[in-house]
């Protein structure tokens, strides 16, 4: 049974807002991966470059697995890594936001992270990493991208909403490399 929804997308793109957001607009759990590995003690060390804690893949993706598979409650999954910790057969739907280089640059700034985290999340973003992931593991005909760079999280919301009753919804295609290129600025976000 396919009961869960993926919000994935680089860090910055407003993955938590629009994650919560859109469980409560449909009326569905809302699961933090993060703050289930945090609650439930499934990482197996820190990464002292990062300043984060690592992931036990296999334990969190047992413990998902339990959680998630004990209900038949539609859930929105807020995770930047579903393709190692979610089980195609259970997902419907999977939204892959995206953010303008530039702006994702400047949200991850104001956050008070070190450049080097800026720079890889920003280049992340840039090659498609979460898109091509998602893509890989879940197939085109359910993984749709939103871009977040100048739309409101309820805006955003709306759209997802449209797509999960199964209403026509615009597909859109994001390519920040080539809009880096015709900028100009495309040797900035690859060195």
């Amino acid at each position: 049974m396919q009961t869960i929804i993926i919000v994935t997308g680089t860090p910055g793109t407003g993955k938590t807002t629009f994650a919560k957001a859109l469980a409560k607009t449909i009326g569905a759990n809302y699961v933090n991966v993060t703050r289930h590995v945090l609650k439930h003690k499934l990482y197996r060390g820190v990464d002292p470059e990062r300043r984060t804690r690592i992931m036990d893949v296999p334990k969190t993706r047992a413990s998902l697995k339990r959680e998630l598979g004990t209900t038949h409650v539609l859930s929105v999954v807020d995770t930047h890594i579903p393709e190692e910790i979610i089980s195609r057969g259970s997902v419907k739907q999977v939204f892959v936001l995206r953010c303008d280089p530039r702006i994702l640059e400047s949200r991850l700034r104001r956050k008070g992270w070190k450049a080097s985290k800026i720079r890889e999340n920003v280049l992340a973003e840039v090659v498609d990493s979460c898109l091509i992931a998602g893509v890989k593991n879940f197939g085109w005909r359910k993984v749709i991208q939103i871009d977040t760079s100048h739309r409101t999280p309820l805006g955003c919301v709306a759209s997802a909403k449209r797509s999960i009753l199964g209403k026509p919804t615009k597909m859109i295609k994001i390519d920040w490399i080539s809009k880096l290129e015709r900028e100009g600025m495309l040797d900035r976000y690859l060195k």
